[in-house]
């Protein structure tokens, strides 16, 4: 009996890796620059954390609708010029 539970723990744990991965793969690039850039978790890509991303950093100013320095995810959103953007809107 001990065996059958832990291949089902096994088993569910192995079912809930598999969906998270889904999950993280549908995601928007908006909200997947935004976890990987956004160090210090404050909502917001300033010009420091664009730093680590070449290609987000060289359209940043453009981006950055409303010139305050700092991109939101609604901002990355909206840009065709958000990397990853121009991919996602040709795949819908």
């Amino acid at each position: 009996m001990k065996r059958l539970e832990k291949v089902f723990l096994i088993l569910m744990t192995i079912a809930a890796i598999q969906a998270i991965s889904v999950v993280e793969a549908h995601a928007s690039p908006a909200k997947t620059l935004m976890q990987q850039l956004d160090t210090n978790k404050d909502g917001l890509i300033s010009l420091k954390e664009a730093v680590r991303h070449t290609e987000l950093l060289r359209n940043f100013g453009l981006i950055d609708d409303n010139e305050d320095g700092k991109l939101t995810e609604d901002e990355l959103a909206k840009s065709k010029l958000t990397p990853g953007n121009a991919k996602s809107a040709v795949s819908k």
